[in-house]
C-alpha cells in the first residue's frame, strides 16, 4: 500500500529497499469521499497525509467569506496543514477532497517513532521541508512579481491536468486573480495558438 511513497523516498534520498518495509507498519490507507474535509478551521490536524491518488485543495476563507486556495495536492503529495500537525495547534485552513481519493496517514506519534527508528525516513523528512520551504518562496515571489499570463502557465506546468479536474474559479482563486483575469488569460492564449 506504500508503494508510491517507498518511490518517492527512493527518488529524493539514498535508502536501502529493505529498511523501507517499516513504512508498512506505520502509514494506514484510507479512501476519502469527493466533498469530504480533512480538516476544517480550528480543528488541530493530527494525522499527515500524504495523496495516493485523487485531489485535495487547502483553502482558508477571509473575513468576508471568500475562499483563497493555498494549495492542490495530487497523487504522490502531502497535504493539509503541517504547522497544526506539528505544534498541535488549531488550523487556519480547511483541506477538501476535490475527487474520491486515497491517502495514507500517519500519526504525529506515529510519525516521531518513524523519525526515530528509520533514520532514512528523517533525511527524507528534512528533503520535504527543504522542498516545502523552496516552493513556499516560489510561490510568495510569484504572487507579487509576475504577471497574470505566467502564472497560468506556470500552474500548468506544474498540474498539467488541473483545468479539466477542478473548476475554473477554483484555479481563479489559487493564482490570486478574478474570473474575469483568468478568462481574459486563457482568451489571449488560445487566440494566440
Amino acid at each position: 500500500m506504500t508503494q508510491l511513497l517507498k518511490e518517492i523516498i527512493k527518488k529524493n534520498i539514498k535508502v536501502d529497499g529493505k529498511d523501507l518495509h517499516l513504512l508498512d507498519d506505520y502509514f494506514k490507507p484510507k479512501k476519502i469521499a469527493k466533498g469530504s474535509f480533512l480538516l476544517k478551521e480550528g480543528e488541530v490536524f493530527h494525522a499527515a497525509v500524504f495523496v495516493q491518488n485523487g485531489l485535495f485543495r487547502t483553502f482558508v476563507i477571509d473575513e468576508n467569506g471568500t475562499e483563497h486556495i493555498v494549495q492542490f495536492a495530487t497523487q504522490g503529495m502531502w497535504t493539509g496543514d503541517l504547522a497544526s500537525f506539528i505544534s498541535g495547534k488549531p488550523s487556519k485552513f480547511y483541506t477538501e477532497a476535490l475527487e474520491e481519493s486515497e491517502i495514507l496517514t500517519i500519526t504525529k506519534n506515529e510519525w516521531e517513532n518513524l523519525l526515530q527508528k528509520a533514520p532514512f525516513y528523517l533525511d527524507f523528512h528534512r528533503k520535504l521541508l527543504e522542498k516545502g520551504l523552496f516552493s513556499l518562496q516560489e510561490r510568495l515571489l510569484e504572487s507579487y512579481s509576475v504577471d497574470a499570463r505566467k502564472k497560468y502557465l506556470n500552474l500548468i506546468h506544474t498540474f498539467p491536468d488541473i483545468i479539466q479536474r477542478v473548476p475554473l474559479y477554483m484555479i481563479a482563486s489559487y493564482l490570486g486573480m478574478s474570473r474575469e483575469t483568468l478568462s481574459r488569460v486563457r482568451k489571449h492564449l488560445t487566440d494566440k495558438k
